[in-house]
């Protein structure tokens, strides 16, 4: 077998994102616990390969036990709407820069969470004896060789990190959202401005979403899942990816990035393409007509050429 390299590129982890689920080779489709090998074939083009395949890479980069996503990627195609003040509009085009808002500075205080607090004790029984079973049997070659006291210290010690890394985690982890909709939502109108006659939605796809934040590997993009947190916990490496049900009418995708070195920062501005994010700007259903001008000319000022239309919902009917 191959040695790993772990000669990373920026190109190459973009080329794992984008075939995380699949062999690049015969189209096998991963499972948890299998192998992927990721490297270069002879001719130095990329390679995720089962281990059927393997053999056909010049250089291994790297291997992974293939765990599925905690996160369900949108079609490409998939309409995606952010709904906003024209205050936080007029931020975003002048910056050409979204902003990702800290876990911890959410209104939800849910946001990361891995269950509700009356079922801790559960989770933490379970993580308990997870981290008793992995001490007293180490990997293959390591031999145990402490007490039961020693052990059960350890364990107590890992199941605390365990929980004070879930706080910290909120301070380092950062989320833009969007809605998933083919079409406008009255709802979102109402929920996320808070000057409807002055609000706007910015319409766009997911794929023109990944492109316009330039293939990121650093960014994840996917859509929320809605749990009842009363009857199950969140994955312990995924819970940003879960909501509680409540919240499902919000049919949210989301972008999250980890950012260690701003860990009390209340976000990040991420630099993003303006013209291949917008495809085309709403007005609110209340917009005066006075308002599209306005908008008009701000798009002309920070040279944006993203058609402004009004909101369907403010056409009339007739009985």
């Amino acid at each position: 077998m191959q040695k790993m390299t772990h000669k990373y590129t920026r190109n190459l982890k973009i080329f794992y994102n984008e075939n995380h689920d699949f062999c690049t080779n015969c189209g096998h489709e991963f499972i948890r616990g299998d192998t992927s090998h990721l490297g270069y074939l002879i001719n130095r083009d990329f390679a995720n390969l089962c281990d059927k395949c393997s053999y056909l890479l010049s250089e291994t980069v790297v291997r992974y036990y293939f765990e599925k996503r905690e996160y369900e990627l949108p079609p490409m195609d998939a309409k995606l709407w952010r709904y906003m003040d024209f205050s936080k509009y007029v931020s975003l085009i002048s910056k050409r820069a979204l902003f990702f808002a800290a876990a911890s500075k959410f209104d939800d205080i849910f946001e990361g969470a891995k269950g509700i607090a009356n079922r801790k004790e559960i989770w933490d029984k379970h993580y308990y004896s997870f981290f008793v079973d992995a001490i007293k049997n180490p990997p293959k070659g390591y031999v145990c060789d402490k007490t039961s006291a020693e052990i059960a210290h350890e364990a107590t010690r890992l199941l605390n990190q365990l929980t004070s890394s879930g706080e910290l985690d909120r301070k380092r982890t950062f989320i833009n959202c969007w809605h998933e909709n083919w079409g406008e939502s009255e709802a979102m109108w109402k929920l996320y401005s808070k000057d409807i006659d002055n609000a706007i939605a910015i319409q766009t796809t997911y794929k023109s979403f990944y492109y316009a934040l330039n293939r990121d590997p650093k960014i994840s993009i996917g859509r929320v899942n809605y749990i009842d947190f009363t009857k199950r916990f969140a994955p312990i490496n995924g819970s940003y990816w879960y909501k509680r049900k409540s919240f499902e009418h919000e049919k949210e995708v989301r972008a999250m990035t980890i950012c260690r070195e701003n860990a009390e920062r209340d976000g990040l501005l991420i630099p993003i393409n303006l013209d291949r994010l917008i495809e085309n700007i709403y007005l609110s259903p209340s917009a005066p007509k006075w308002f599209v001008q306005v908008v008009n000319d701000v798009n002309t000022k920070y040279n944006v050429k993203a058609h402004v239309m009004q909101s369907s919902l403010s056409e009339l009917p007739f009985h």
